[in-house]
């Protein structure tokens, strides 16, 4: 049996200018989910199944916003929680939908999924990553009044940044190991897992963002799965990323690792580093490609491939 580790990136959930709508969402699930078929219908194949939350948490953040004077504030792990069940029932309910048309029974399992951080992370020291809405100065200086947070100003205006720390242990790997291998198709470490730091051998939610390629690297390593599929809106990895132009369609990670820096950060950046960790930590070979073109990725007719 093969275990395939497939990472669905946040934005196939909710496009840019589409209402954040349950309805639309699940409609976005629902096309997701049959892209997926080519995999569903492997008998030899485990699978389990990671997604991005950037939208979601977005609208979450604005939530606690309009709600404030109502209702207290949760904090940013806690809406990361928030979203990992949201995404999760919504592509739990479109999976189970695409096995029973084709007569499977085949069991889908929503794992909410923590993850271990280092408190004393460099990232915690210098919060890059954006969240949450865009405040005025005088909405940031109330807002300050209230929570004292990181912030940067973007054309004029402010907005929060939080801490994005290396993931280190997947708590729950252990349950996910177990659900695989009794073949159920597992979701786990949604939104790059639920962030988490131990202190005298407890554990609390910290406010921060992992990233969810590194957090896909790290669960497939640790199932020491034999493929990692980064699915997201591209076709395939350019060596030119700004005009879309030299399209690699199978790289090896030495010559990878020494372009690497030219590639954009945030976007395909920590999808490829993500990549080239996986394979150097024994996984056999990775691909980032077109969410709707899987099966022809998987065929080599599509997409990048990254080998050893």
């Amino acid at each position: 049996m093969k275990t395939f580790v497939v990472a669905l990136g946040g934005n196939a959930l909710l496009d840019f200018g589409e209402k954040p709508t349950f309805r639309v969402q699940y409609r976005n699930a629902s096309m997701m989910a049959r892209s997926l078929r080519p995999l569903l219908k492997r008998k030899d194949t485990r699978i389990a199944i990671t997604h991005g939350n950037g939208p979601q948490v977005g609208d979450e953040l604005l939530r606690n916003e309009f709600a404030k004077e109502e209702m207290p504030k949760l904090p940013l792990h806690a809406l990361i929680a928030e979203t990992q069940a949201l995404i999760g029932t919504m592509l739990e309910l479109a999976l189970k939908r695409e096995l029973a048309m084709m007569g499977s029974k085949r069991e889908v399992v929503t794992l909410l999924t923590h993850v271990c951080v280092d408190g004393k992370d460099k990232a915690f020291d210098k919060p890059t990553k954006p969240v949450g809405p865009f405040y005025t100065r005088t909405q940031l200086e109330a807002e300050l009044r209230r929570e004292r947070f990181s912030f940067v100003r973007i054309k004029g205006r402010y907005r929060r940044v939080v801490a994005s720390p290396e993931p280190l242990r997947i708590m729950e790997i252990d349950a996910v190991r177990a659900l695989i291998q009794r073949n159920a198709i597992v979701i786990a470490a949604g939104g790059g897992g639920i962030p988490v730091i131990e202190e005298r051998g407890l554990y609390k939610g910290v406010d921060a963002v992992i990233d969810k390629d590194l957090t896909s690297q790290l669960l497939a390593s640790s199932l020491k799965a034999d493929l990692l599929a980064i699915l997201t809106n591209v076709g395939c990895v350019y060596m030119d990323y700004k005009n879309r132009k030299e399209p690699i369609s199978k790289i090896r990670i030495t010559e990878l690792e020494a372009s690497l820096d030219g590639f954009e950060e945030g976007t395909m950046q920590p999808k490829l580093r993500a990549c080239t960790r996986f394979i150097e930590n024994g996984g056999k070979e990775a691909y980032i490609g077109n969410l709707f073109q899987l099966e022809s990725m998987l065929s080599g007719k599509s997409g990048t491939k990254i080998v050893r």
